[in-house]
């Protein structure tokens, strides 16, 4: 009789508590932490429309840029992690905690959960097709021989491309003149131009200019050579180490985000990579849909840079006063 009773109660507990809505029941929110335009930004709304379909809740995005991505970071940061604020996340998360310690309020590595990696995309060392090097062991020998300094340009003290510069002057024992410009757009029109002799940057900013023989690719950081520059050698062909190295985008969440939105989120956006409107977007930006666009993709990669960039700023002493 007792355990009748304690069965009944139990049921009547049961019938009395709300049942939990699965997972999602109001609009995702994913935060863009660059001004509206730019590439984060374009592939995060073409994420955000199909993203929508698969979740059947409305995507929103929203941008909050300001302080190298520190503020759009920072807000998703201090978000609830109950996976409706999510953050487009692009190699800078990975190289602002080494550049500003002193001033980043988060934790990168530990107040974020990886979803879904969403597209990857290498840079190219690119020079002038007058310069007297054409060739990255050419390179090499006429930065330690010649008489007269050889500059390579970046797109600014801290840019993915400036590291670039200083990880392959690690690697080679070239010894190059840094050049910040403000944006990578500038420094390949001054390369085009002689101005600079180098300058690391992606295809897409040097496309135009590369396409009309004004800069001249000599190597790419990709694991493989690029099927659009099949000539272009990869940087492990050229037997230089540690330049495979590419440039990439995620989708991140609070950490603490519970497992069962977590799942969702991945399981969504495995189908959103898939689809020909994702793809084609992915394109439109010269970025490449990733083999595996898993959760457990993203984070290998972002591990993987957090190490290396912090390597390279404290080996290269790069500090912002």
């Amino acid at each position: 009789m007792n355990k009748l009773k304690s069965l009944l109660c139990s049921l009547m507990l049961a019938a009395a508590t709300p049942a939990q809505a699965a997972y999602p029941e109001k609009p995702v929110r994913i935060i863009v932490p660059y001004a509206a335009g730019g590439s984060s930004d374009v592939l995060a709304r073409g994420i955000g429309d199909q993203l929508a379909k698969e979740l059947g809740q409305p995507v929103v995005v929203e941008n909050r840029a300001g302080a190298g991505s520190m503020i759009g970071t920072s807000y998703v940061a201090n978000e609830a992690p109950d996976g409706y604020t999510l953050l487009l996340a692009d190699v800078p998360f990975t190289i602002v905690p080494a550049l500003y310690a002193d001033r980043v309020k988060y934790d990168a590595r530990k107040d974020f959960t990886p979803v879904a990696l969403l597209g990857v995309s290498p840079l190219y060392l690119f020079v002038n097709p007058g310069f007297e090097a054409q060739t990255v062991p050419a390179l090499v020998s006429t930065t330690k021989d010649s008489s007269h300094k050889i500059s390579i340009g970046s797109g600014g003290n801290g840019s993915l491309t400036h590291l670039m510069a200083e990880l392959f002057m690690q690697n080679t024992g070239a010894e190059l003149v840094h050049i910040p410009y403000k944006g990578a757009s500038a420094s390949a029109n001054d390369l085009a131009g002689g101005q600079i002799q180098a300058s690391f940057t992606t295809m897409p900013t040097a496309a135009a200019l590369y396409q009309a023989g004004k800069i001249k690719p000599i190597a790419v950081s990709s694991p493989e050579r690029m099927k659009d520059t099949p000539d272009v050698p990869t940087f492990a062909e050229l037997n230089v180490p540690n330049m495979t190295v590419q440039s990439w985008w995620g989708l991140m969440a609070p950490a603490g985000t519970p497992a069962d939105a977590l799942a969702r989120l991945e399981a969504a956006m495995k189908t959103v990579m898939q689809s020909e409107a994702v793809q084609q977007r992915l394109v439109s930006l010269g970025v490449s849909a990733p083999a595996d666009s898993s959760a457990k993709a993203l984070s290998g990669m972002v591990t993987e840079d957090f190490a290396r960039w912090d390597d390279v700023i404290k080996r290269a002493n790069i500090k912002f006063e």
